[in-house]
């Protein structure tokens, strides 16, 4: 008679069995764990890419704009242009530094009570990284150039109508460039000690007003 009952197996080949299987199991769930951040890695690296197209068609908006507005005109029009481009960098700059220092957590209890600009808060909050580098980065940066742009426009203006000569053509710039280079700083530090104390609150404020071109689902 033909023995069709299967070879027996001794305890230790059952116990190699028993062991081999979670261990693959366990091989498994490490590799999908490394294969996670691998997909997060390559969303991310699109970020550089996509920052500088924006901060080109940025620039060259911001740039063109002021160049029309600047040619032939008067010192008063270069000085207030100069002065809310300023001030524009450095209400950039504060809101990208609220993004990276504010806390999560206040919105996400915000957005489960439906309190207005909860829900696009904590997509702020998530997106830190995203914001700054587009607040101050980009936005910050591209306003800075724009406004020593329109300080030797400004200079230019003043030293065209005075008909000064060469040594106080140089002195006027000088100053002019200082002045705006100065201002930009304080204000800036002075904004960035706010929005570190009064985070939450700017972010907050923030995403209520995106909030009315957006509807938060």
């Amino acid at each position: 008679m033909n023995n069709t009952d299967p070879v027996p197996r001794s305890n230790a080949e059952e116990t190699n069995l028993e062991e081999q299987t979670p261990q693959t199991e366990q091989s498994a769930a490490k590799k999908k764990e490394h294969e996670k951040p691998d997909r997060k890695k390559k969303k991310r690296n699109l970020w550089p890419l996509k920052a500088f197209f924006i901060t080109f068609l940025l620039a060259a908006a911001v740039n063109t704009g002021s160049e029309l507005v600047l040619t032939d005109s008067q010192w008063w029009l270069a000085t207030i242009l100069t002065v809310v481009i300023l001030l524009l960098g450095v209400v950039f700059d504060v809101i990208g530094t609220a993004a990276t220092a504010c806390d999560i957590g206040p919105f996400h209890a915000m957005a489960s009570r439906k309190i207005r600009g909860g829900k696009m808060a904590v997509r702020l909050s998530q997106k830190k990284d995203i914001v700054s580098s587009v607040c101050c980065d980009i936005v910050g940066d591209i306003c800075g150039i724009v406004s020593g742009v329109c300080g030797a426009a400004l200079a230019s203006e003043a030293i065209d109508g005075a008909g000064l000569t060469t040594a106080w053509t140089v002195v006027i710039k000088v100053l002019i460039y200082s002045v705006i280079s100065t201002l930009t700083i304080t204000f800036k530090a002075v904004g960035k000690n706010i929005a570190v104390k009064k985070a939450n609150g700017i972010i907050l404020g923030v995403a209520k007003a995106l909030s009315i071109f957006r509807k938060e689902g």
